[in-house]
């Protein structure tokens, strides 16, 4: 028996708004949305109605529940596109309440080594014919399978796992989940307390905290020598705090509420956050790729475009920029394919097209900012201070790195 079958198209499709809520009990009758997280789906996976995000996270951890990260808020979280990379832990919940069924994934996988040993016994009958064959080479298209999940070979099974290990570790060190806890818990605070959460200088460090747990995680950062870790963070961790805090303002919706809108409007000034608004507005709906392109521009040669350190241009790391430029290729790579095995050669080239346009928007304010501000540069200056004192502890840190232990 088939573990998926396509759903007849008896309603056209509609649009499914990012941010909106998911209701179990009215989207289960529908038949065009997921009914784990709300985006859209045309076909039964495993047992229930869902998207390719959610099928390809039912398979991956269908089998291994306990091995998840366990929920930190009482197993209450809600899941929809914008929070379900946020709690694995709830989103595999209710992956099992809609109706999914770990046995399919082995009737399936079953299913998929008999096709593979009959297309064997098929190819060895042609092999003698189909070597004389030269075939020019295609770009790939809107049709091409899911190239991360279809091709079998090590390499695209180490890049699937370098994909699995950023957006992982991103979710590890991101505090949006406690953003969210805390601004659906505004109402009940008292007025002493709402002064302390909404404070905009402490979110940044926040982000700041986050994004440099985040970079630090990464095998590529940690074989880096003290001083060119300390130089790679002097000159972009202003430029990926700019860029996450698009995704961070977007999946918290802070700046939808006026206290937190008018707190930050204090430091920036109105049109700077009018303009941010605007920008997260106009970003790509897939977190994932903002997780990738953020360890991108953390290995760039100086991503805030301002020279925040005039002997910078004596910097030793500059004389080994193709090292940044082997780990940046590497993340580069990963973002196309994920892009083509997702939405196809068209598709991608425009939301790729629109990435770069909205970076280069956040960078061009940013360097405004960081020219013009003194209180956001003094908020960096304090950030660079601390972050060298944190390299420096660290220095000797063996600690597990996406699953492997660093070597002494």
């Amino acid at each position: 028996m088939s573990s998926k079958r396509r759903l007849s198209a008896s309603k056209p499709p509609q649009e499914i708004d990012g941010d909106s809520n998911v209701n179990e009990s009215e989207d289960s009758s529908r038949s065009d949305i997921c009914l784990v997280c709300g985006d859209k789906a045309r076909i039964i996976n495993y047992g229930a109605l869902s998207c390719l995000s959610c099928r390809t996270f039912f398979r991956r951890n269908g089998f291994r529940p306990d091995g998840l990260r366990p929920c930190t808020f009482n197993k209450c979280c809600e899941i929809n596109m914008q929070t379900r990379h946020t709690c694995t832990a709830c989103r595999l919940a209710k992956c099992f309440r809609m109706g999914m069924s770990s046995d399919l994934i082995r009737k399936e996988d079953t299913k998929k080594l008999k096709c593979t040993s009959s297309l064997k016994q098929s190819s060895t009958t042609d092999q003698s014919t189909s070597q004389q064959v030269t075939t020019a080479p295609q770009l790939v298209t809107s049709n091409t399978s899911n190239i991360l999940h279809s091709d079998q070979s090590s390499h695209f099974d180490s890049q699937w796992t370098l994909l699995s290990n950023i957006v992982h570790s991103h979710d590890t060190f991101s505090t949006m989940s406690q953003m969210l806890f805390t601004v659906n818990n505004l109402p009940t605070l008292s007025v002493e307390t709402h002064s302390n959460v909404i404070n905009p200088i402490e979110i940044i460090n926040q982000m700041c905290i986050s994004m440099q747990s985040f970079i630090s995680s990464s095998p590529d950062f940690r074989v880096l020598t003290l001083s060119e870790q300390t130089s790679l963070f002097e000159r972009n961790l202003p430029g990926v705090v700019a860029f996450y805090s698009t995704l961070f303002f977007r999946h918290t919706g802070i700046l939808r509420i006026p206290e937190y809108l008018n707190a930050f409007i204090t430091i920036y000034g109105s049109d700077i956050m009018l303009s941010l608004r605007h920008t997260i507005e106009q970003l790509d709906p897939d977190p994932t790729l903002i997780k990738i392109i953020l360890i991108i521009l953390a290995f760039s040669s100086n991503c805030l475009i301002v020279n925040t350190n005039k002997t910078m241009e004596r910097d030793s790391l500059l004389d080994g920029t193709f090292r940044l430029l082997g780990s940046q290729n590497v993340y580069v790579e990963l973002l196309w394919k994920y892009l083509i095995s997702k939405y196809g050669y068209d598709e991608s080239v425009l939301r790729f097209a629109r990435l770069i346009q909205i970076f280069l928007c956040v960078m061009k304010k940013l360097a405004v900012v960081h020219t013009n501000n003194a209180i956001h540069r003094a908020i960096f200056d304090d950030i660079a201070d601390r972050t060298k004192k944190i390299l420096a502890n660290n220095e000797n840190d063996r600690t597990l790195l996406w699953g492997k232990s660093l070597v002494s």
